[in-house]
């Protein structure tokens, strides 16, 4: 069967394990372009790094899972990093993030181009999104992670999470009145719910004990997509994505690396 082209545009960072003094690259964007390679698709990263080791660790890191990285762009800032603790429970807690040079991305107009010529684009955290203009590709669907990125423009497919505060239903109706096609809401260890028109599915999840929940939502989002790009069948989708997730909630990261050794963060007292 044919493999499709993805891409994803917007953020990538150093997560950084204060507590155990290990890091290992990440980022929402970067995660999902990770993982559209690791389910057997063409797929490509767009964003910024640093001109600094971390910048050339997460080009490395890219390449090494068989993303394209030709518009990943190296600019002279630091490389956004995120230190993570986690509570005595085990919960993930984000103690500072540092955005860098991922944090002032806009895709060139020859990024632009490229990003026309995919079957699929997702945006992670990218701050101009609605700007973006000439990516209607024949082929090209679009999709967009609205707990990082809240942009106007509806898309083929929006995903957000719910929290204790939020029902998922409230925010599948808050979503597909501003316009998307297909709504996606995570709901954590419950597993998700999607809707599109007056169409409503529900998968529920694996009860595991969870290591590291970092990337669980970005693994969720990939599988997902290339699953629903290919046969668009939205319960097969939602099985692929909570199943993927599951897995990444047993390692520490977005997708299975080699950590390196950091310093204790001046940050954190974690």
């Amino acid at each position: 069967m044919k493999e499709l082209r993805f891409a994803a545009a917007g953020d990538n960072c150093i997560d950084r394990y204060v507590s155990k003094g290990v890091a290992r690259v990440g980022g929402n964007a970067l995660n999902v372009a990770v993982h559209f390679a690791k389910a057997g698709q063409a797929s490509a990263y767009f964003g910024a790094v640093g001109d600094d080791e971390d910048g050339a660790w997460t080009r490395e890191t890219l390449l090494a899972n068989g993303v394209n990285a030709d518009h990943l762009e190296i600019r002279p800032e630091i490389t956004a990093y995120t230190d993570i603790g986690h509570t005595a429970s085990g919960d993930r807690q984000f103690l500072f993030e540092e955005f860098g040079a991922s944090g002032a991305y806009f895709p060139s107009a020859a990024a632009v181009a490229a990003l026309s010529r995919v079957d699929h684009i997702h945006f992670g955290l990218l701050n101009g999104t609605d700007r973006l203009h000439g990516l209607d590709g024949a082929l090209t669907t679009r999709s967009i992670d609205c707990a990082v990125n809240d942009a106007s423009s509806p898309m083929d497919v929006a995903f957000s999470s719910a929290g204790e505060d939020v029902s998922p239903e409230t925010e599948l109706s808050r979503l597909l009145n501003r316009g998307h096609k297909l709504v996606v809401v995570t709901r954590g260890a419950k597993g998700a719910i999607a809707s599109r028109g007056g169409e409503i599915w529900s998968e529920d999840a694996e009860r595991i004990e969870p290591l590291d929940t970092t990337g669980a939502g970005d693994t969720f989002i990939a599988n997902f997509l290339v699953h629903w790009k290919r046969y668009g069948d939205v319960a097969t989708a939602l099985r692929k994505g909570i199943g993927a997730a599951t897995a990444t909630c047993l390692h520490y990261g977005g997708f299975p690396q080699d950590d390196r050794k950091i310093g204790r963060s001046p940050h954190s007292s974690d």
